[in-house]
């Protein structure tokens, strides 16, 4: 009766489904929000009241379903770039956090059911969207003389186009270095409100994991050599034989949003790691493809990890103040894998490197064929086809 009586006064929509995905309690906030009643909405499947459309209002796949995710991984889901249908049919945007209920008496721990915690953004969003016009365009035209002042630095740091006294060839690397930054800066801003106000593309297509981490490492491998780092890719297992297998994941997802997720989050790698290495690697694990990337670097103290991927966070040691940077990338990471319907996360521990890893669901072959025909069925319907 308390918990009714709290759930009552919560502002925000509150639902809690079991096992099989039955709404067992509906609070108000939740009725308004999607325009079901509560004694209507309990036991009713989950998918009956919760249907879920992109902001071009297309009906999302099963692999970006929060509430699905949440209960197959068992990890917590955040999205904010949902509509949801009412039942009067209007599309709403909501922000929406998924925590699912595990018995963890078991090995593996299974799923109870999943709370889940909504409410309408419309207004919030559309202001967002102003804000992330107004950061796109100033980005845009301060980007470009920026780039000019870099290039006129470049060639003023160039023998063959310059001649320059010891010291001032000091201060122009350090001013073109500050442009670099500023550049980079403008780029993450751009990126960043890109994605936030949703004008990303996405194009879902089936993926080797394994191959897709592999071409990713050997884009990096100059790069790790420059910095006297051991750069290693691990995936393959050896039959009874001894012969090399390279195991096949195939996943679901947009192929140039994955490249600069693992891109990102491999550069990072690279860039706070002194000495040492970073290892790269793809497995299988209950029916998820988990990316891992493992650096020996100088890790993250535990009062930072929970705010990570929060925008503009930066760690602030005096470690980190020598290496730089915006504080974009890993929020940058966390909502292109969110986009694509996986989750992100990472382990550290200060001083002795850390590990960060991205999951998606690992498709059956069957499944892989279903998805397949709905590529080649999405082509056939485009004009010209």
């Amino acid at each position: 009766m308390q918990c009714t009586a709290v759930l009552d006064g919560v502002s925000d929509g509150v639902a809690v489904i079991n096992e099989t995905g039955i709404i067992q309690i509906f609070n108000p906030a939740a009725s308004t929000t999607t325009g079901w009643a509560q004694n209507d909405a309990k036991n009713l499947d989950f998918r009956s009241i919760f249907k879920f459309f992109d902001t071009d209002e297309h009906p999302i796949t099963d692999e970006q379903n929060p509430i699905i995710i949440a209960t197959k991984t068992g990890f917590p889901v955040e999205r904010d770039d949902l509509l949801i249908e009412t039942g009067s049919k209007k599309h709403v945007q909501i922000s929406i956090k998924v925590t699912p209920i595990l018995d963890k008496g078991q090995d593996p721990p299974a799923s109870l059911g999943a709370t889940i915690i909504f409410r309408n953004i419309t207004l919030e969003q559309k202001e967002r969207n102003e804000q992330a016009d107004f950061i796109s365009t100033a980005s845009h035209e301060m980007r470009t003389p920026v780039a000019i002042i870099e290039g006129y630095l470049g060639m003023l740091l160039n023998p063959a186009t310059a001649t320059v006294d010891a010291r001032g060839l000091e201060y122009a690397t350090k001013a073109h270095e500050a442009a670099q930054h500023l550049g980079h800066l403008f780029q993450d801003l751009l990126d960043i409100t890109r994605v936030d106000d949703h004008r990303i593309h996405t194009e879902f297509e089936l993926v080797d994991a394994s191959v897709v981490a592999e071409q990713v490492v050997a884009q990096f491998g100059q790069r790790a050599a420059d910095n006297n780092l051991q750069l290693t890719y691990t995936n393959a297992i050896h039959d009874s034989d001894k012969n090399t297998i390279q195991p096949v994941h195939i996943i679901y997802v947009d192929l140039s949003q994955l490249n600069e997720i693992l891109s990102n989050i491999l550069d990072n790698a690279i860039k706070y790691t002194k000495q040492g290495g970073v290892t790269v690697s793809v497995d299988s694990i209950d029916g998820r493809v988990r990316f891992s990337i493992r650096d020996t670097g100088i890790g993250i103290p535990a009062e930072d990890v929970p705010h990570l991927f929060q925008k503009f966070y930066r760690v602030d040691n005096t470690d980190t103040r020598e290496i730089g940077g915006t504080g974009l990338g890993l929020y940058l990471i966390k909502k292109l894998t969110d986009n694509l319907g996986g989750t992100v996360g990472v382990e550290s521990d200060y001083g002795k490197g850390s590990l960060f890893w991205v999951e998606f669901n690992e498709l059956t072959r069957d499944q892989a064929i279903q998805k397949a025909q709905e590529i080649q069925n999405r082509q056939n319907q485009q004009p010209g086809a």
